[in-house]
């Protein structure tokens, strides 16, 4: 389970996605369910928290998109 708790102007919020890939996935549609600039205030995988050089959606999404290479 992918949690993420972001910020997006007008607070905080959090999303969940079964894994990192449907979170990449959702990411790549026409209308994803995040903007890539919104700031990353916290996120884990399966309980572990995930380790970001860029704390933004596209930072997160970058990370797990190298990954599948």
């Amino acid at each position: 389970m992918l949690k993420i708790k972001y910020e997006n102007g007008a607070g905080t919020e959090s999303i969940e996605y079964n894994s990192a890939a449907d979170f990449v996935a959702n990411q790549r549609l026409e209308i994803p369910d995040l903007e890539d600039y919104y700031k990353i205030v916290d996120v884990t995988l399966d309980g572990k928290p995930v380790e970001l050089k860029d704390k933004t959606i596209i930072g997160l999404y970058k990370k797990f998109d190298d990954e599948d290479d």
